[in-house]
């Protein structure tokens, strides 16, 4: 216990390096700072004071992450792998995405691969995700992205985070194209929460310009930041992708349906349908626009008497890298979430984002 209490990062990254070479293994540290300045508008109601705030913000177009990978070659195609990410904000200098997420929030698993396929155990991105990320041209941006904000964002409906713990997958290896996956999330049923498992499944499509992708998935599980499932609720989420590059344009479209089954509280009663459109416009060989337009239509179910709301996102942006690891960017994102008295949010930011 005296020895564990004296162990360093340093020391940490030493005994993996010792390791690494008695295994014969490889072993990398790499991360992604993201960092703006900006002033920041959500859409309001009228009756509230305008929530306009200029600051100093962390991770609008990329959460920011450190992390350690490692692989072992096993022999015979096989490899054993691992991934600890953490999330941190650099405007405070604090970890997570909030103050409620664990440490190794983004991932931290063990995996077996080979040409069977990967199998991994552990938390990890779940497949929905991955799948609205990749076919949106501002990808995994919380702060930016129609697709994340209205989905997985602080206006978002999803009740089982980006990210599942007590998770297994599957990923087929690449076929004709074609990449499949499979998901199961362990609910650990306990006397206090009730939950059971949660499960999805996922597969996409490449050939040559054209890319297509499918996911779905049923959450009966959560945990912080999300709040827990009682016994008998359950979210399913069904999203449509593609995206073609015609060269001087990339265009993407997205369509996808959340319904919730046996919540209680009327907030919850609701099902959401999701659009998105957007194109990536390279103008110059290092800088290229961004356009993404998303709207979310939910409806009232199971005797839910909220609104029919219709919540619209349209971000216009331009990236540029001056260098491979190294981008700025300059964004516009109007917020418009259209009920009786409410007023669009405009939000106007630049930023850095590092790679290391």
């Amino acid at each position: 216990m005296a020895f564990a209490q004296k162990i360093t990062p340093a020391l940490f990254l030493s005994l993996g390096a010792c390791f690494g070479a008695q295994a014969q293994s490889s072993v990398t540290m790499y991360g992604l700072f993201d960092i703006s300045f900006g002033s920041f508008q959500n859409s309001y109601s009228g009756s509230t004071a305008n929530p306009r705030t200029t600051q100093v913000a962390s991770n609008p177009m990329t959460t920011s992450y450190f992390g350690f990978k490692g692989t072992e070659d096993l022999g015979d195609g096989l490899k054993a792998l691992f991934t600890l990410e953490s999330f941190f904000r650099g405007d405070i200098g604090a970890s997570g995405r909030s103050g409620s997420d664990v440490f190794w929030a983004r991932n931290a698993n063990v995996a077996l691969a080979g040409g069977f396929g990967k199998v991994a155990l552990g938390r990890m991105d779940n497949l929905l995700f991955l799948q609205a990320l990749t076919f949106n041209p501002l990808g995994g941006a919380f702060g930016f992205s129609p697709t994340i904000r209205l989905t997985y964002g602080a206006f978002g409906n999803d009740k089982g985070d980006s990210g599942w713990s007590n998770a297994v997958s599957y990923t087929t290896p690449t076929m004709g194209g074609f990449t499949g996956a499979a998901q199961w999330q362990a609910g650990e049923t306990s006397a206090t929460t009730g939950e059971s498992n949660s499960a999805g499944l996922s597969g996409t499509y490449v050939l040559g310009a054209f890319s297509i992708g499918a996911g779905y998935q049923v959450v009966k599980s959560a945990e912080l930041p999300k709040g827990n499932l009682a016994s008998g609720q359950k979210q399913t989420l069904a999203l449509l992708g593609a995206s073609y590059d015609f060269g001087v344009v990339k265009l993407f479209g997205q369509y996808g349906q959340f319904k919730n089954k046996g919540f209680s509280a009327n907030a919850d009663k609701i099902d959401t349908k999701l659009y998105q459109v957007g194109a990536s416009v390279p103008v110059t060989t290092s800088g290229k626009v961004l356009l993404s337009y998303g709207e979310s239509k939910e409806s009232a179910v199971e005797g839910g008497t909220t609104p029919d709301v219709d919540h619209a996102i349209f971000t216009l942006a331009y990236d540029h890298f001056l260098s491979k690891r190294t981008d700025v960017y300059a964004a516009y994102m109007l917020d418009d979430e259209d009920q009786a008295g409410w007023k669009k949010g405009n939000t106007f930011a630049v930023g850095i984002r590092h790679r290391f």
